[in-house]
């Protein structure tokens, strides 16, 4: 990293968090059916009304953080997320349970835009796709630790969610003391937030960027919302924890293979390695719709709890219906053994080959622009990231249920192509322009960098289109 290596430790802390709270609930998916006495598709609108937020919020937010401040955002965002996790701790209900998950998606749009901007504040060109990379990377290590953390601690997921609580006020606290004043201050009013975004919309490459953005994740990341369920019962009866760890070990893999294609992108450009990564991507998720066996849910035997998974179980049945279903799910478990061990080198494959692809992503968001548009840019392309994550579930939810988990892995690698030719598009030459850095709020140099950005911005539009 650089000198100044400390400012980015809290920045990618924080960027961790939104994909925490995503993943944290997939394993215990089995453990909400029937502590909030709702369906697996009462769960994974849980997922959807947190992530809607989350996507819509940060189409404004990161113009926000160009008129306001980065960290003024960050911190009212930290607030509003600690919030939700706290009321999480009293859900009865799925719908309570739902509405927290709004608050806390609404909370971490208003910061993440902010972190991505910030981060493109303090780093040179030459070298931000490293520093996407690292920013990529804590993603990808909350994305693992999420499923651990989940599947270890589902029978006391109120607790957990009390303890992100506290996490999320111990980050804001540290934020608010040791990084005051961290960040680009253009300044304005609240309208200039509405010109800063019909500006952006006018960069073709940036639209074009969101769309890829939206893409990727409604193609790759959606298969683990499902596997999760589908592994958990017939003919897998995989517990939470199991199912916790296959996804942890897979993120884990992808932390890393983020971390080298942050320096790959950096010595080979932002084109073939990211183009790269979808073609092993899609390689990973058509091999899985090979290997795994996943009946249809007209099968009667998919209705079955997984009684080896949740203890809760036992008390809907009676101890003879118990007795007699227990054996069948033993003997699946044992004869479908070898699921566990195929699916986790393939899903971490095919995380592997995503790790290439958001790092390009994130640097390509913020190198369209001039400096003082980054935070609407990142509004953007964030923006359309998330709503695919938000998206994918909703829209495979039918695929899923009506032919099953293979289905999903097949479809996801179909889009792929697409993704491939928006890269191509958006990765055509660019104009080449000097990028002033600004490291602190209220200086003189931050003013009359402002000054000099407002002139500039007229030249940058008219070469936009190249």
């Amino acid at each position: 990293m650089s000198r100044n290596y400390h400012i980015f430790i809290p920045i990618y802390l924080a960027a961790a968090i939104p994909a925490i709270s995503i993943s944290v609930i997939l394993p215990m998916i089995p453990v909400l059916k029937y502590d909030l006495s709702a369906d697996v598709s009462l769960i994974l609108l849980s997922v959807t009304l947190f992530q809607i937020p989350f996507a819509l919020g940060q189409f404004f937010s990161g113009g926000l953080s160009d008129v306001y401040g980065r960290m003024k955002l960050i911190l009212a965002g930290f607030i509003v997320t600690s919030l939700g996790f706290a009321l999480a701790i009293f859900s009865t209900t799925i719908w309570f349970f739902n509405v927290t998950r709004i608050i806390q998606g609404l909370g971490l749009a208003i910061m993440s835009p902010a972190l991505l901007a910030l981060v493109g504040d303090l780093t040179e060109p030459s070298q931000r796709g490293r520093y996407m990379g690292f920013f990529n990377a804590a993603s990808l290590m909350g994305a693992a630790i999420g499923p651990l953390l989940g599947g270890v601690m589902a029978s006391q997921w109120r607790f957990l969610f009390m303890i992100m609580a506290i996490f999320s006020v111990g980050l804001t606290v540290y934020i608010g003391v040791f990084l005051r004043g961290i960040g680009v201050k253009g300044g304005g009013s609240l309208g200039d937030v509405a010109e800063d975004f019909r500006d952006i919309v006018r960069y073709k490459k940036v639209l074009i960027l969101g769309v890829t953005g939206f893409a990727a994740p409604a193609a790759l990341f959606t298969v683990m919302y499902f596997s999760s369920d589908a592994l958990s019962v017939f003919p897998y009866y995989l517990d939470s924890s199991t199912i916790g760890i296959i996804l942890a070990i897979s993120g884990l893999i992808g932390t890393f293979a983020a971390i080298i294609a942050g320096f790959l992108i950096d010595r080979f450009g932002k084109r073939w390695v990211p183009i790269g990564g979808i073609i092993i991507a899609a390689l990973a998720l058509i091999t899985l719709a090979r290997v795994t066996t996943y009946n249809l849910p007209a099968s009667p035997l998919s209705y079955i709890p997984n009684l080896l998974g949740t203890a809760n179980n036992i008390l809907d049945l009676n101890l003879q219906v118990f007795l007699s279903l227990l054996p069948v799910q033993i003997l699946s478990r044992f004869m479908f053994e070898w699921i566990s061990m195929d699916f986790l080198v393939l899903i971490s494959l095919s995380g592997f080959g995503i790790s290439f692809v958001v790092p390009a992503l994130m640097a390509l968001s913020i190198e369209f622009v001039p400096p003082q548009r980054r935070g609407a840019s990142t509004s953007v392309f964030m923006g359309m990231l998330f709503l695919g994550q938000a998206v994918g579930p909703l829209a495979f939810t039918g695929l899923y249920l009506g032919m099953g988990l293979d289905a999903v892995f097949i479809v996801g690698a179909l889009i792929t192509p697409l993704i491939i030719a928006l890269i191509f598009i958006v990765t055509r030459k660019k104009v080449e322009r000097e990028e002033v850095l600004v490291k602190k709020e209220g200086t003189t140099e931050t003013r009359r960098v402002a000054n000099e950005n407002k002139k500039l911005v007229r030249k940058y539009r008219s070469a936009k289109k190249n």
